[in-house]
């Protein structure tokens, strides 16, 4: 599961947002918390700005799910991301 995040990781710094969003699905199918966090965020406009990703267009919707995910897989900040979000 690392391995899959740390490649997403790796993607998104290059802004390859579709690449990096499969190897976050993986690690979520893995049972991962934090790589739905991670994916929340690559659809999250909140985030999409704050690390200057233009170009990407962001879905509340989507990140929502993937944030409600993280939740429910037990992942620490969730519930901040989901708050921040519906705030909006």
């Amino acid at each position: 599961m690392e391995a899959l995040l740390a490649r997403g990781d790796t993607l998104l710094s290059v802004s390859d947002v579709v690449s990096a969003r499969l190897f976050y699905e993986r690690a979520v199918d893995a049972g991962g918390g934090l790589a739905a966090i991670r994916l929340g965020e690559t659809f999250d406009p909140l985030f999409l700005d704050r690390v200057h990703l233009h170009g990407v267009r962001g879905d509340p919707g989507a990140a929502l799910f993937w944030y409600r995910r993280a939740r429910d897989l037990g992942a620490s900040g969730a519930e901040v991301l989901l708050k921040a979000l519906e705030a909006k």
